[in-house]
C-alpha cells in the first residue's frame, strides 16, 4: 500500500487581523493546518513573499503575498503488530474495540507504531489486502483521542466504511460519555453551544469563540458531585475536534487529568484523562435496527470515583 507524494501550491495574502512582524513558518503553519513548524520545514520546497525568495523566519506584515510549494508528508505505512484491545462485537463486516486509553488510532508523523491500527492489522491479516488503497487508516471510520477510552467501531471492507461513515457525515450516530471533571457545573444538567476554532497560538489546542469557527453543541447531565469534582454523562451532538475537552473547560469544569486544557491536579497529579466513550449507537450492515455498543467503565475510573467519594 503506497501512497503518492503531491505538490502543492497556496498563496495568501496577510491581513490586519493576522499577527503583525508574525514569522511566515507560524503564519504557514496554521493555515495549512500542518504538524508543526519542524514538519514544514521539511516539506516546503519554495517560499516568496512579494514576489521575492525568502527564510522560513521572514517577519511579515499586512498586504504581504505569500506564495508558497509544500509537498506531502513522507509516505508512512502501518506495519502489524501485536497490541492488546479488548473485542466488544464482530462480524463479518465490522468490528467494535473498547479502546483503552493510552493508544493512538493511526499512525502519524512522530507515532509510526504501536497504534491500534497495526494491531488490526495483526488481528484481522486480510485487512491490508481489502483496504488496498488505505495505508495509514484500514477500516477507520472515527477516531478517539490517545487518552479517551472506550468504544470506537471500524469496518472490515470498503463498502462498510462508506456505509458507517455516511451515518458519521449525516450525524445519525449517538455517543454517550462518561467523565470526571473539576468543580461543579451549573446548572447540574443543560446544553452548551459554543463555537470552537483552533487556537492561533497554540495549534495542537483548541478554543471556544463567540464569532467564527465550527458549531459545536453538548448536552450534559451530572450524576454524582462531590465538592471539588463530578462525575458526568456528555452527549456531543456534533463531533469537532476536543470538543467536550473544550466545552467543560469553557464551563469552569475542565476534564480531571486533562493534561491540555486544565493544569495538573493537587489531589490526585498522576490522574490520565477522566474521559470515556460509554456507548455508540449505530446502523450495520444486515441488520435493520440500530445497534447500540457499550464499553464498560475502565478500572482506573472506577477505582477514581471510589477515591473522590471517599475523600470528600
Amino acid at each position: 500500500m503506497k501512497d503518492k507524494q503531491r505538490l502543492h501550491k497556496d498563496t495568501f495574502t496577510v491581513t490586519e487581523e493576522d499577527t503583525k512582524g508574525e514569522r511566515v513558518d507560524v503564519f504557514l503553519s496554521q493555515k495549512l493546518n500542518l504538524i508543526s513548524r519542524s514538519q514544514l520545514k521539511a516539506r516546503i520546497t519554495d517560499i516568496k513573499v512579494n514576489g521575492r525568495d525568502v527564510k522560513i523566519s521572514k517577519k511579515i506584515l499586512p498586504g504581504d503575498i505569500i506564495e508558497v510549494s509544500y509537498s506531502d508528508p513522507v509516505p508512512l505505512s502501518a506495519e502489524p503488530q501485536e497490541i492488546p484491545f479488548a473485542l466488544l462485537y464482530e462480524d463479518d463486516n465490522v468490528i467494535v474495540i473498547n479502546k483503552p486509553s493510552g493508544l493512538v488510532v493511526h499512525p502519524a508523523p512522530g507515532t509510526r507504531d504501536g497504534t491500534l491500527v497495526n494491531g488490526l492489522l495483526y488481528r484481522f491479516r486480510d485487512m491490508e489486502r481489502v483496504f488496498e488503497e488505505e495505508s495509514l487508516r484500514p477500516g477507520i471510520v472515527h477516531r478517539l483521542d490517545k487518552d479517551t477510552s472506550g468504544v470506537l467501531i471500524a469496518a472490515k471492507n470498503p463498502h462498510t466504511h462508506e456505509f458507517l461513515a455516511r451515518q458519521f457525515r449525516k450525524k445519525q450516530t449517538r455517543k454517550t460519555y462518561v467523565l470526571i471533571v473539576k468543580n461543579r457545573p451549573n446548572p447540574l444538567k443543560g446544553i452548551i453551544a459554543a463555537n470552537i476554532r483552533r487556537d492561533p497560538n497554540r495549534r495542537k489546542r483548541f478554543i471556544h469563540c463567540r464569532t467564527g469557527g465550527k458549531t459545536a453543541v453538548t448536552e450534559y447531565k451530572t450524576l454524582m458531585s462531590r465538592d471539588d469534582y463530578s462525575f458526568v454523562t456528555a452527549k456531543p451532538q456534533t463531533g469537532r475536534t476536543h470538543q467536550l475537552r473544550v466545552h467543560f473547560s469553557s464551563i469552569g469544569c475542565p476534564i480531571l487529568g486533562d493534561p491540555v486544557y486544565s493544569r495538573k491536579d493537587k489531589d490526585y497529579p498522576d490522574a490520565r484523562l477522566m474521559l470515556h466513550a460509554y456507548t455508540l449507537e449505530i446502523y450495520i450492515p444486515g441488520n435493520p435496527e440500530k445497534q447500540r455498543f457499550r464499553a464498560p467503565l475502565p478500572e482506573d475510573m472506577k477505582l477514581m470515583l471510589t477515591a473522590i467519594s471517599k475523600n470528600q
